[in-house]
């Protein structure tokens, strides 16, 4: 009797001891503390503004922009076999019809897939568009140049080079000022939304791909002016041309400072480029529908507007001086 109730209080210890040890035994190992968080890092990538990016790449572009070839210098380029890549954005049949020995034909939609290890040479009827193209494919980085007057300054043959700046036709005689005007006030800039990515590279190929030439005739662009349309009208060319004469509202700037004063150019309105002869206004042209302006050349530039040499500075195309070069089919 004796012995079991000794078992009984020796049993009791035991479990009031294991009782009381328990709980600091479960604070040693955690007990109430809360358990270690674990970090999860998300990494979230960097929203690109668009606009910057392919400002940035127009602004490197023209610190370093294409030139215009003569055809005479591409000739020799040729019988000396240094010629560069010679690429027609001529029409299939008018390229079937004639063009520059070795030159291949392309559209202009198919820029992008010429080879980058060549040097380019661009060339269509008059200079304007494939100056449009050698702007696209110098902010590509491409090394390209632009024929000079195209097609109208390589042939003779008006079955070959189709069509070209004629005084009789496409030159007027329209009112210029010299005045110089400033823009009404400074605008934004517009909002690029052409691609998803964050990748710089395919950022400016995106805006690349909207650049499509686009022109307007002085003609035109006359009665734009008399019915007071809202829109801005840009000279690229010198300081002292622009003073000697210029489209009334032009506002002058310089095709390499382009990019610095794109807060004169209202981004709602259409906008009007120009230059002596059309081929410098066309990189401008599609310098800014790359940045979201839109954009037109004006058909033969200052050529077109006035036949006064004090105006155009006698830079105008002259077909005179073509002496008309070899073509193949």
């Amino acid at each position: 009797m004796r012995n079991n109730t000794w078992s009984s209080i020796v049993t009791i210890i035991i479990l009031l001891v294991v009782l009381t040890v328990t709980p600091i035994l479960t604070g040693c190992v955690g007990g109430d503390k809360a358990a270690p968080e674990t970090t999860t890092t998300t990494t979230t990538e960097t929203e690109v503004e668009e606009f910057d990016v392919v400002r940035d790449a127009v602004d490197a572009y023209l610190a370093d922009k294409a030139g215009n070839m003569k055809s005479s210098d591409l000739l020799m380029s040729i019988v000396d076999d240094t010629a560069p890549y010679i690429v027609s954005l001529r029409s299939a049949e008018d390229y079937a019809r004639g063009h520059i020995p070795g030159a291949i034909n392309i559209e202009f939609s198919e820029l992008s897939t010429l080879p980058k290890n060549e040097e380019i040479l661009v060339y269509c009827y008059t200079g304007q568009s494939a100056s449009f193209a050698a702007a696209v494919l110098g902010v590509l980085g491409y090394d390209v140049q632009n024929l000079l007057h195209g097609m109208s300054s390589w042939s003779v043959d008006p079955e070959v080079y189709v069509s070209r700046f004629d005084p009789a036709v496409d030159q007027g005689d329209y009112k210029t000022e010299t005045t110089a005007n400033t823009a009404a006030k400074k605008y934004d800039h517009p909002e690029l939304d052409n691609t998803t990515s964050n990748d710089e590279d395919a950022i400016i190929e995106a805006a690349a791909k909207t650049v499509e030439p686009a022109y307007i005739t002085a003609a035109d662009l006359y009665m734009k002016i008399a019915e007071e349309e809202d829109m801005t009208i840009i000279s690229v060319r010198s300081d002292t041309d622009y003073a000697a004469g210029h489209i009334p509202g032009a506002i002058n700037i310089g095709l390499g400072s382009l990019a610095d004063n794109l807060d004169q150019i209202d981004p709602g309105s259409p906008v009007y480029i120009y230059c002596y002869t059309g081929q410098s206004a066309a990189q401008g042209a599609a310098l800014l529908q790359m940045l979201g302006y839109d954009v037109y050349s004006i058909e033969f530039g200052m050529c077109s507007w006035s036949s006064d040499p004090a105006i155009n500075a006698g830079k105008c195309f002259n077909a005179s001086t073509v002496k008309g070069y070899k073509v193949e089919q």
